[in-house]
Order: C-alpha cells, then sequence, then structure tokens
C-alpha cells in the first residue's frame, strides 16, 4: 500500500528566498508570509542552518546570524502554515566561517599544495572531514527538533572542486581524504580531475562512495527526526535553470531539467527553479523578463509545477523583473491546480541521457532540439534509472552517442526492440544486436570535408533532405559494416579537397552508410554512425535537422502532430485518468542569448490521431475548436500567445 505524504499531489508553486545575513534584521514574519500567499505559493525555501544560522543556536561549531533583529524563523514558519503555506529549511554544509575553521583546520577541504579555498571568509568543507560527515548532522537535529519545517534542501553537497568565480582547484587532498584512499586502493590522490589517468576511475569510485555513506547518513537523521520531512533529491526533485556571465543560456533549460527530475510518471514533484538573478556577481539583477516567462511556462508544460528563485524575500526584492514575468505562470496553475496534479506524461518517444548531462554532451542537446522543434513531445531519462518494465511506456527510444553499455543494458534494449520498439542510435554501439552492427573499421574525429550523398532512390524514404542532395555530417565519423540484413541509406563522399573553388570537388562515392535499419524481431534498431545532433546543437543548420526529422517521421514512424507550426513552438502531451492535454510554449521571442516577448501566433493546427470524436476547450485564453478526420482529431487555435493548455475530452 503507497504511503501518503503531504507532498503527494501537491500543488507545487515555489518560491526559494535566500535570505541574506542582514534580511533577518528587520524580517516581519506576517508580512513576509502574506506577500508569498497573495503572490500563490504553496512552498517556500529559506535560509536555516549551515554556514549561517538564521536562529538562536546553541552549537558553538555553527556561525549565528548577527542580525536576528527582527521576526524570528519560528515566527516566519508560523505565520507561513497559518497561510497553508509548506516551509522547507534550507542548509549548506559545503562550508564554515574562517573563526571556526581556525578551531578545526582539519575539517576543510585542501588542493594538491595543501592550500584551503577561502572565499570571502566562507572556507571550504571536506566530505570526509568531521564537519560534514558529523556535525553537519548535529545542526539537523537541533533545527529540525526546534522549528516545524515541513522538509529540508541540503545544498552543494559531494565534493566541490570549483569556486564561486569559476576557479578550478581539483580534488580534495585533506589528510583525510589521501588516508581513506590510500587504505582502499594503495594509490595516492590523482592531481586533477582526468578521466585519462588509470587511477581517475577509480577515485571518480571512491567520491561517489563517500557521497553516497554520507547521503544515507542524512537521511537517516532526517527520517528518524520526522518521516513527514520531504527531502531534496529523494521526495522532490529540485534544479535550477540559472544565467552565468559568460556561458551560453540553453533555451530548453527548464523543459529539459523538469522532464529529467519529474520523470513520465510525474511521481514527485519537480522543483526547477528559475533563478531570476544574472549569475553569482550579479545577485541583485536579474535576467530577462521573457526568459523568466518562458522557463515557468516550460517547468508547467514539462512537470505541473513553477518555481522561482530570488535574493532577498518579496517584500525587498528591488528589482521587480522575476516577480512581474513569473506571476501569470502562479495565477494560471493555481486556477487549475486540480487538474495538474497526478498529470502524466502521454510521450511515446524516450531521450536516454548520460549519467552526467552538461554542455559537453552536445549531441543530446542536439536530439532534444530537433524533437522540440519537430513538435515530438518525449520523455528523458538516465540511462542507469532505466528499468525493462518501464521501456514499454514508449514507442522510439532514443540513445545519443552514449558510448558504451553494460550487457545488461544492452539486452534490456534488444528485448525491447524485439517485442516491437525502436531503438534509434548515434554515434556506435556494436554490443547492441539489434542494430546490426558487424564490424567497426574506423573511427574519424577530423573530418573536415565529408558529406552523405542522398540518391534518387532515397529520396522518397528523406523527402525533406530531398532537394539537398548532400547531407553534411559533422567532423565525427564511424565507418560501419552492417549486417546483410540490414538496409543502408546514404553513401559517403570521402575528404576531398577544399579551399580555392577550382580546388572544390570531389571524384568518389564510397559504399560507406550513413543510415542503417534493422528489423529486429518485431521491431527495429536504426543506426547513424555519426553526431546527427552534436553537428545541429554546434551549427544550427536546418540540412542537419531535415535528416534527423525524416529519420523520426520516415523510418520510426512518428506522426506528425503540428506539421504547419514554426519550430519555435514546444508541444507537449499529458494525460490524466482517460483525459489529455496538450500544452504549447511559445518560445518565438529567443534570438541568440536574448529573450524578448513572444510573437503571437494564429490559427494553429494540431493532428492528433487516436482521437477522433472528442471535445476540446482552451484555458489560457485561445480558443480551440475540434473536428475529425479518419481516427485523428484537428484542433484548430485561434492564437497562442506565451502559453497555452488545451484539455482533450
Amino acid at each position: 500500500m503507497d504511503v501518503k505524504h503531504w507532498w503527494t499531489d501537491y500543488p507545487w508553486r515555489m518560491i526559494q528566498t535566500n535570505l541574506r545575513e542582514t534580511d533577518m534584521a528587520d524580517i516581519d514574519a506576517e508580512a513576509y508570509a502574506q506577500q508569498l500567499a497573495d503572490y500563490g505559493a504553496t512552498v517556500v525555501t529559506l535560509n536555516a542552518a549551515g554556514i549561517i544560522a538564521s536562529y538562536q543556536t546553541k552549537l558553538d561549531f555553527q556561525t549565528q546570524s548577527p542580525y536576528l533583529t527582527g521576526s524570528s524563523l519560528m515566527e516566519m514558519i508560523e505565520a507561513c502554515h497559518k497561510r497553508g503555506i509548506r516551509v522547507i529549511a534550507r542548509t549548506d554544509f559545503s562550508k564554515i566561517r574562517e573563526p571556526i575553521f581556525e578551531k578545526h583546520p582539519d575539517w576543510a577541504y585542501r588542493d594538491k599544495n595543501g592550500n584551503v579555498v577561502n572565499y570571502n571568509g566562507n572556507i571550504q568543507t571536506c566530505p570526509n572531514g568531521a564537519y560534514q560527515k558529523e556535525k553537519s548532522l548535529e545542526i539537523l537535529r537541533e533545527v529540525l527538533t526546534t522549528h516545524p519545517f515541513d522538509g529540508v534542501f541540503c545544498n552543494m553537497s559531494g565534493f566541490l572542486v570549483v569556486d564561486y568565480s569559476g576557479v578550478y582547484h581539483g580534488p580534495c587532498h585533506c589528510e583525510n581524504c589521501k588516508r581513506l584512499f590510500r587504505e582502499q586502493y594503495g594509490l595516492e590522490i590523482p592531481q586533477k580531475d582526468d578521466p585519462g589517468n588509470p587511477d581517475y576511475k577509480k577515485y571518480a569510485s571512491f567520491k561517489s562512495a563517500c557521497t553516497k555513506k554520507y547521503r544515507e547518513r542524512l537521511v537517516k537523521t532526517i527520517r528518524e527526526i520526522n518521516p513527514e520531512l520531504a527531502i531534496n533529491n529523494l521526495d522532490y526533485i529540485r534544479t535550477e535553470s540559472a544565467t552565468e556571465i559568460g556561458v551560453a543560456q540553453w533555451q530548453y533549460s527548464a523543459s529539459s531539467n523538469a522532464r529529467k527530475t519529474a520523470g513520465p510518471l510525474r511521481e514527485r514533484p519537480a522543483d526547477n527553479a528559475s533563478v531570476d538573478f544574472m549569475g553569482f556577481r550579479y545577485r541583485d539583477t536579474s535576467v530577462s523578463a521573457p526568459q523568466l516567462a518562458l522557463r515557468q511556462w516550460q517547468n508547467l508544460a514539462n512537470a505541473g509545477s513553477v518555481s522561482l528563485y530570488i535574493m532577498g524575500h518579496l517584500g525587498n526584492h528591488r528589482d521587480q523583473t522575476a516577480l512581474t514575468a513569473s506571476k501569470p505562470a502562479f495565477d494560471f496553475h493555481k486556477a487549475y491546480e486540480k487538474l495538474y496534479a497526478g498529470l502524466t506524461s502521454a510521450a511515446k518517444v524516450l531521450l536516454v541521457n548520460r549519467p552526467v548531462m552538461a554542455r559537453n554532451d552536445p549531441e543530446s542537446y542536439g536530439w532534444i532540439r530537433a524533437l522540440t522543434e519537430s513538435h515530438i513531445p518525449f520523455d528523458e531519462m538516465k540511462l542507469a534509472e532505466l528499468k525493462p518494465e518501464l521501456l514499454h511506456r514508449w514507442d522510439v527510444v532514443i540513445l545519443p552517442d552514449l558510448k558504451k553499455l553494460t550487457q545488461e543494458q544492452a539486452e534490456m534494449f534488444d528485448a525491447y526492440a524485439g517485442q516491437g520498439g525502436t531503438v534509434l542510435s548515434t554515434g556506435i554501439l556494436p554490443e547492441l544486436r539489434c542494430l546490426g552492427i558487424c564490424e567497426v573499421r574506423n573511427s574519424w574525429k577530423d573530418r573536415m570535408s565529408s558529406v552523405f550523398e542522398l540518391c534518387d532512390a532515397e529520396k522518397t524514404l528523406f523527402p525533406r533532405s530531398a532537394e539537398a542532395h548532400y547531407i553534411a555530417p559533422g567532423t565525427t565519423l564511424n565507418e560501419v559494416a552492417f549486417c546483410e540484413q540490414t538496409q543502408t541509406y546514404l553513401h559517403l563522399i570521402p575528404e576531398h579537397p577544399f579551399g580555392p573553388p577550382e580546388r572544390c570537388y570531389y571524384t568518389e562515392v564510397s559504399d560507406i552508410p550513413g543510415v542503417g535499419v534493422t528489423q529486429y524481431g518485431k521491431g527495429k534498431g536504426v543506426c547513424l554512425p555519426w553526431l546527427a545532433g552534436s553537428f545541429y546543437f554546434n551549427e544550427g543548420f536546418d540540412n542537419t535537422l531535415h535528416l534527423m526529422q525524416d529519420v523520426l517521421h520516415q523510418i520510426c514512424g512518428l506522426p506528425e502532430l503540428a506539421p504547419g507550426l514554426h519550430p519555435s513552438v514546444e508541444l507537449v502531451l499529458c494525460k490524466k485518468a482517460g483525459r489529455f492535454m496538450v500544452q504549447l510554449v511559445n518560445g518565438s521571442g529567443v534570438f541568440a542569448n536574448s529573450y524578448f516577448r513572444p510573437i503571437p501566433m494564429q490559427k494553429i493546427e494540431l493532428h492528433l490521431p487516436g482521437m477522433a470524436g472528442k471535445s476540446v476547450k482552451a484555458l489560457n485564453g485561445g480558443t480551440g475548436v475540434a473536428q475529425s478526420a479518419g481516427d485523428a482529431l484537428i484542433i484548430t487555435l485561434d492564437q497562442l500567445n506565451e502559453y497555452e493548455a488545451i484539455e482533450i475530452f
């Protein structure tokens, strides 16, 4: 029997108020809580303990805020509870203040030269030091037994190697870490994070084990105090959509974060915080209002929740950009919170993520772009989280350059294909039988002028690419020999002269294929032995996108749900109790790194197979008209502004 906790199907509208020390000097508990209630928040995260204690602590290894002259932390919690707002304690045990460090130097992180990281008087601690391993649990016991919190958010745990300025300091070389690593592996800690170092894999396992043990102790402590305390990354999953100066912005940050954290079943609240400030240097200055609004609508569409992260609190946050931009999404969710409770994904495509997805994974980001811009609803899951019993939910599973699978994982995907699913893989995964790879003959990472030719006989299968005739694959290519039963398409034109126009021609077309399709049991495997996603993400040419779309629609058999819709509109399909909901997010205001108000779009037409005879209702200002054509439901929406949700019943 499933246990129902307070956060189960809870209407999650989060505001994280990162309170500075000085905010506690004049804070008014009643005003603080009323402003949250007026905004529509149902959950608030506020600073409680760790680096700075926002309450009267009795522990001499925790720095108490010297500004506790306004309302107490207890009064703030009680005022929120009176208004039906749940309160989550924000803690951070990654750093200690200088006076505490001077008494306990063995608690600190050390670089390879034995130096500590002192950032404005905050000393970085080590997960293997007594502060994180033991004292942090004592702090939790104190604050959680003296204050009626509803949950805990533990910030920045684990082995930190980069400071707030982005400076890299390398693995921890404190005496505790060196001793433990030597005891376990008989080795010295690597000088830097280098996967090419043969000992680094052992060090990575060491870090993972240390972090896991600490997490287990932390969870056990909190559960002993109160099993109804929601714990981040366990009972609710928190991520951030943030910006940082000098880093290219990812327009689908909120959508992707929400998909990954919520999961296809939407079993736990997915709290993807839209961070209002520009970066660590500009904590008081908000990003562009349309960017904040876009993130909130993306959150809502993909996870059913909205979340805002500001410095200070609503009463003293002087830059109103975030508050104004996010409010419509909060209002809309409040109006339809019952409809969004229990809403699950109806996507038929799964994009499998690597263990850690970052900007060094352009292949995944390219496929996120291609799927979104093709209006194909999809889910995202980490490879390690995927179980065989879940795979039947999807018609197509995409493996974007995953590099390597375990035997169990390969058998899982092969079984899925054998039972009728389609596995689409890029790069090379010879361990997957469903892909029909017999041999990998060559792997190139520096092809500068190689292209694929699309012959006339293949153009009916690749209609979007037919006029191009040539497909540019980028610099990373693999020569794969497929098995006899595999159907192959595209033909590689090997590297040839480029430079002066007089010398830019080829004389040879090889038989090296660019696409392999293998029937496998009741399903099939589709292999692109090159990195279409990476090339599209990095360069953005429609030449690549059209080929990816042909593979998705023509080969994988995915229907076109919105054939005439602009690619900047994101389409999400969800379901609940026999009803469906289409959500549309208008991203037409994105231009490079700038975000402007989206351009309103008129007369949008959607084609939803298998839904003929159903009725529709637009919920956010638009008007939807439905008619049937065969087994499909044709929905015409008169206008799309920032966001629309269309209920289908």
